[in-house]
């Protein structure tokens, strides 16, 4: 018995991470991404990376390549239409589109604050400055983003 038990329990311990992963891929469908969530995606990894660089002075001229590579996904994002746009009536549509391009424009001058503090080796200001600009993401997010 225990010559059968034993190959059982390694197979089933091996097979484990397999099947787990078979399951995460099945939980989340695959949804065709838009052009907003690619340029968004873009950034995703840099913007964290950033924040959590931002206070160390030996890391700005990282900081100034992470915030180089968001400020041109940012502004490539104003190029695009959030997918929630669509879901809006006709008639308040081109408000809709223009508010979340107000607000992108209003992050992008932050980045541009960020950009100047950063340069100055000012990085006390530079995290004040990005957690305004967290602030205006997670505001934008509730708004402009489609709920998941």
């Amino acid at each position: 018995m225990k010559k059968i038990l034993l190959p059982l329990l390694t197979l089933i311990l091996a097979l484990t991470p397999a099947l787990s992963r078979a399951e995460e891929h099945k939980a989340k469908p695959d949804k065709a991404e838009t052009p907003l969530e690619k340029s968004m995606d873009a950034l995703k990894k840099s913007w964290r990376k950033l924040r959590l660089q931002a206070a160390d002075p030996a890391k700005n001229a990282s900081s100034l390549e992470l915030l180089a590579k968001i400020q041109a996904a940012t502004k490539e994002s104003l190029l695009y239409t959030p997918d929630l746009a669509r879901d809006i009536p006709a008639d308040k549509r081109d408000q809709f589109v223009a508010g979340y391009q107000k607000k992108m424009k209003g992050v992008i001058v932050g980045f541009d604050q960020v950009e100047i503090a950063l340069k100055a080796g000012d990085n006390k200001t530079v995290v004040e400055l990005l957690e305004k600009i967290n602030a205006l993401q997670k505001e934008g997010h509730k708004e402009y983003k489609r709920p998941e």
